[in-house]
């Protein structure tokens, strides 16, 4: 894909030089293949397979957010992904856990239940305890942070920002675009629970499904000329803001032919990812390959967890009246 676009000039150097940090591409896949509606095993794991063989070509490392009855299924590929310096997490489907399939329409105790058998589960596969998750469908109610905080996890994906589907619980709009530090309180703000939220990059201004969600990073969504505009959108607004640590977070599922050069969506992950390479060498911006982990990571080290969470500032300018 060309990276030049009509009418849009490239910033000036003082612009580029604003932004210290890399932009971080974060490559992530949710891999539930064998959700009961799919279950598709041997599409799972071609998927699965070629979407890291693409991003290997491309010297990227990605992070493969796993429901339990995937990551069962194929631990030997979730194994060697994790030795190849992929990142290994967990993907919640309530539905997969002997619950109502929207996690954020449970109680706090029913939503213990299922964080803990997903911790546990992957523990037995992978040797290890789980620190990165990733929530379907975003669904979430303000207990949910602080008990994936509870169950050890520190860093990942359950805000989908702009996002407005009560029938799913999942209800994000006006949630911060950036990474942050959760709320243990209320979902919508940045807080001070040690827990590192990184959202998928969004356009707020780009409404789809009737109004409902925002144009997001979702590879599968739409093509990769449209993907190359919100990706560049992003990083704009992230240089001018001068956001510390700039992350663009490109999502998909392993439920598509990634293994195959021929099909569309594997053809559109291409284009994205040199999208974002095109987009980065034009605006001057030096960029890293980075898992969840290593964005957390980075975060912690510029951003110390807060004492307490901040109170936004109330705009009280509607109160302001001139007398006669």
């Amino acid at each position: 894909m060309s990276s030049k676009q009509p009418n849009d000039a490239p910033p000036s150097r003082k612009e580029a030089a604003s932004t210290i940090e890399p932009v971080r591409l974060v490559m992530s896949i949710d891999c539930e293949a064998l959700q009961q509606s799919i279950a598709d095993p041997a599409l799972g794991e071609r998927s699965t397979r070629g979407f890291a063989d693409v991003l290997e070509a491309n010297k990227l490392r990605g992070t493969f957010y796993v429901i339990s009855p995937d990551l069962e299924a194929h631990a030997a590929v979730y194994r060697d992904l994790d030795r190849r310096g992929h990142e290994v997490g967990v993907h919640i489907h309530a539905g997969e856990h002997d619950a109502p399939e929207f996690l954020g329409l449970l109680s706090a105790e029913e939503q213990r239940r299922v964080i803990q058998d997903n911790v546990d589960r992957f523990a037995q596969v992978m040797g290890r305890p789980p620190l990165s998750v990733c929530l379907g469908y975003g669904s979430a109610n303000d207990a949910t942070y602080p008990l994936l905080a509870d169950a050890g996890f520190r860093h990942g994906g359950a805000s989908i920002p702009g996002r407005r589907l009560p029938q799913c619980a999942s209800c994000w709009d006006g949630a911060p675009l950036d990474v942050h530090y959760a709320h243990r309180w209320f979902r919508m703000l940045p807080g001070d629970l040690d827990f590192v939220e990184i959202p998928p990059t969004v356009d707020p201004d780009s409404r789809m499904w009737g109004g409902k969600h925002c144009q997001d990073l979702r590879i599968e969504l739409v093509d990769a000329k449209s993907h190359w505009h919100l990706m560049d959108k992003t990083i704009a607004r992230q240089v001018r803001d001068g956001v510390a640590m700039p992350v663009v977070r490109a999502t998909t599922h392993n439920i598509f032919e990634y293994d195959d050069p021929r099909n569309f969506r594997r053809q559109t992950l291409e284009g994205t990812i040199q999208g974002f390479l095109d987009i980065c060498q034009r605006r001057e911006l030096s960029w890293q390959t980075a898992t969840s982990a290593d964005v957390a990571e980075r975060f912690r080290a510029l951003h110390s967890l807060p004492t307490t969470a901040a109170v936004p500032e109330l705009d009280t300018r509607g109160r302001q009246f001139t007398k006669a």
